[in-house]
C-alpha cells in the first residue's frame, strides 16, 4: 500500500496515516498526513490528527499550530479538549484557561460527547486548579442544562457548592441525586454503596473525602456520612471515619456520633450531632479537631 501511495487520493492517504496512528506509529502517520495535504485534502480533522500525533511526540508548538488550523476551519469541542491538554502538560495555566473559555463559547455541536468532556475538564480546571469555584459552578450548571442525565455533573456541582459553603443549594442537588438513586438511574458504584461524594477538603497537606448516604440511617451503627483521610501519596486511605446513628436515651441526646474504623478497632469519639441537620462545615471542624489532637 505504501509503494502505491502516489496513486492514492488525499483522503485515502489520510486514512493510511490514521492507520499508522492507530498502531502508535506517529512519525509514519505524520508522513502520510503530509502526503494527504500535498494532494489538497484540506480537511480540519487531518490538521487535528497531525497535531495530535505531534502532541504524542512532544512537539507541542507544532501540535498547537495544526490544532489551531483545525479550530479555524471547524471549532469542534474535541479540538479544544486536546489543545487544553497540551497547555496543561506545559503547565501554561493562562492559555489553558483561554482555551476552555473559547471552547465553551465557540464549540459547534454542543450536545455531543466531546462538548461534555470539555465541560467536565473546564469545570474541574476552575474547581481544582485555580480554585475559582463560582466559574466552576456556572460551567457545571450549564452542563446539567444540556446533559440532564449526566449524573457525574451533579456530583461535581455538589462539591463545588459545598466548597463555597453553599450547603443548602448543595443539598437541593443532592436531593435530585437521591431521586435518581431511588429510580435506580445512577452509576453502578453509587447504587452499590448507596452514597455520593459530596465534599473534599485539605488537612495537613492531605485530602479528606466525604461521602453522604442516600438513605437516612434507621438502625444503630448505620452511617449518614463516611469520611476518608487520603495519605500523602494520594493513593491510599489512611484513616476512615463514620458518622453513625447511636442510641438516644433522652431526646436531647445526640443522634449521630463520630466513629473511626482501624483494623479490628471501632473507636467512638465523644463528639455528637443532635440530628442530621448539621452542616458539612461543622463536620469539617470536628474531623480536623480529631486529626489535630492525634498529631500532638
Amino acid at each position: 500500500m505504501e509503494k502505491d501511495s502516489e496513486t492514492l487520493s488525499g483522503e485515502e492517504l489520510y486514512y493510511l496515516g490514521y492507520a499508522f496512528f492507530s498502531k502508535e506509529n506517529d512519525l509514519k502517520a505524520i508522513e502520510y498526513y503530509d502526503k494527504a495535504l500535498s494532494k489538497k485534502f484540506d480537511n480540519p480533522i487531518l490538521y487535528f490528527q497531525k497535531g495530535y500525533s505531534q502532541m504524542f511526540l512532544k512537539q507541542y508548538d507544532k501540535a498547537l499550530e495544526n490544532i489551531n488550523i483545525a479550530i479555524s476551519k471547524a471549532p469542534l469541542a474535541e479540538f479544544y479538549v486536546e489543545k487544553a491538554r497540551i497547555y496543561k502538560i506545559e503547565n501554561d495555566i493562562d492559555n489553558e484557561e483561554k482555551t476552555y473559555a473559547e471552547g465553551l463559547l465557540k464549540s459547534q455541536l454542543k450536545n455531543d460527547k466531546w462538548y461534555l468532556e470539555l465541560v467536565k475538564n473546564a469545570g474541574n480546571f476552575y474547581y481544582a486548579q485555580v480554585k475559582d469555584f463560582s466559574k466552576s459552578e456556572k460551567i457545571y450548571l450549564d452542563g446539567i442544562s444540556k446533559y440532564p442525565e449526566e449524573y457525574i455533573l451533579y456530583e461535581k456541582l455538589i462539591k463545588v457548592l459545598n466548597a463555597q459553603n453553599k450547603f443548602s443549594e448543595a443539598d437541593k442537588f443532592f436531593g435530585k441525586m437521591k431521586v435518581f438513586y431511588l429510580e435506580n438511574k445512577l452509576p453502578e458504584d453509587s447504587m452499590k454503596f448507596k452514597n455520593l461524594a459530596v465534599d473534599e477538603f485539605e488537612w495537613n497537606d492531605q485530602w479528606i473525602n466525604v461521602f453522604k448516604s442516600f438513605e437516612k440511617p434507621k438502625e444503630m451503627l448505620e452511617s449518614i456520612y463516611k469520611v476518608y483521610l487520603i495519605d500523602k501519596t494520594g493513593e491510599k486511605i489512611e484513616r476512615k471515619f463514620n458518622i453513625e446513628k447511636t442510641l438516644q436515651i433522652e431526646k436531647t441526646d445526640a443522634e449521630f456520633v463520630i466513629c473511626e474504623e482501624s483494623k479490628d478497632v471501632h473507636t467512638t469519639y465523644p463528639i455528637g450531632f443532635k440530628d442530621d441537620s448539621f452542616t458539612l462545615e461543622e463536620l469539617r471542624i470536628q474531623i480536623r479537631k480529631i486529626l489535630d489532637k492525634s498529631q500532638k
